[in-house]
């Protein structure tokens, strides 16, 4: 898309900048010299994308972006249209058992992976319409292809987000409008690491899913995360997507997604979710094991000598 004969770079608008696949693409877009404009949330993170850039010899448009608010959206689109390619990344994981999220939690999780994706293309599709041409790229999940135990808001929400984006692709087809959705498995970015967030009942004694959120969480850290792939091949998929001629409907990435997509067409999925429930309960068995040494080891230090 880059290579067409035009008298000035594309402009590609990314939300969810401030790490992770967002901040990673926004260098590499900007390498490959797209015009970037690279959005965050919160501008206080912007750090580490202005280092990037700055190491790089590279530059980028920074700019302030909630896509749960409406009149957000207005400002960066009156200021930067128009608007090229849209790359839907910004997204946010609440963990925990469905029965410990709340409502409030479903509906943030709802706001940024779906409904801020839905405002931000209407906001921005206009113009492409009436240009005839245009790319939108929807960074789902694999966990919105098959499910994600303990995470069911956040499955749901880019199993939502795949459906849209199927859907507008052949409504938006005959304008000259390619659009794209990429399902990465697990990646080293921030979403599961420090701006990784837990329900606010995660670890309420009461809920009857207490042992198994922790189990959960617990398996994660030994058997899921020192596994997971690198955030830079995810970026490098994007760019190359928003960079090709005709790009495909969309693109699973990760070993483990390959793995996951691949039993499933086999029939083989209730043995993997077999296999799931196993790891789970053995890290809870663990876990509850750890918490019982630690109260005998209390009560041998508060016994009288």
């Amino acid at each position: 898309m880059q290579n067409e004969a035009i008298d000035k770079p594309k402009r590609v608008l990314i939300t969810g900048c401030s790490s992770g696949f967002g901040l990673l693409t926004a260098v590499e877009a900007a390498r490959e010299g797209f015009d970037v404009v690279a959005t965050m949330r919160n501008l206080d993170k912007a750090g580490p994308l202005q280092q990037a850039l700055e190491k790089a010899n590279l530059t980028a448009k920074i700019e302030r972006l909630d896509v749960t608010d409406p009149v957000s959206i207005e400002k960066i689109v009156q200021k930067f249209s128009p608007i090229d390619v849209l790359i839907n990344n910004a997204g946010i994981l609440i963990a925990g058992s469905f029965l410990d999220l709340t409502e409030q939690e479903c509906d943030k999780i709802f706001q940024t992976n779906y409904f801020g994706p839905v405002r931000l293309t209407r906001a921005v599709v206009g113009q492409m319409i009436q240009r005839k041409s245009g790319r939108i790229v929807n960074i789902a999940s694999l966990a919105g292809l098959i499910g994600h135990p303990f995470n069911s808001a956040y499955a749901a929400s880019k199993h939502a987000l795949i459906g849209f984006t199927q859907s507008i692709r052949v409504e938006l087809a005959p304008f000259g409008i390619d659009v794209v959705s990429v399902e990465p498995g697990y990646h080293k970015t921030e979403i599961i690491g420090a701006n990784a967030n837990q329900a606010e009942r995660f670890y309420d004694r009461t809920s009857p899913m207490f042992e198994w959120n922790r189990g959960f969480l617990k398996a994660m850290f030994e058997e899921i995360l020192p596994r997971a792939g690198d955030p830079q091949q995810v970026a490098d998929l994007i760019v190359r997507i928003i960079s090709c001629e005709k790009p495909k409907a969309h693109y699973i990435i990760g070993k483990d997604a390959a793995f996951a997509i691949t039993f499933k067409s086999l029939g083989l999925w209730s043995w993997l979710e077999k296999q799931i429930i196993r790891k789970i309960r053995k890290y809870r068995r663990l876990e509850n094991q750890r918490e019982q040494e630690k109260r005998n080891r209390r009560k041998q230090t508060r016994a009288p000598s």
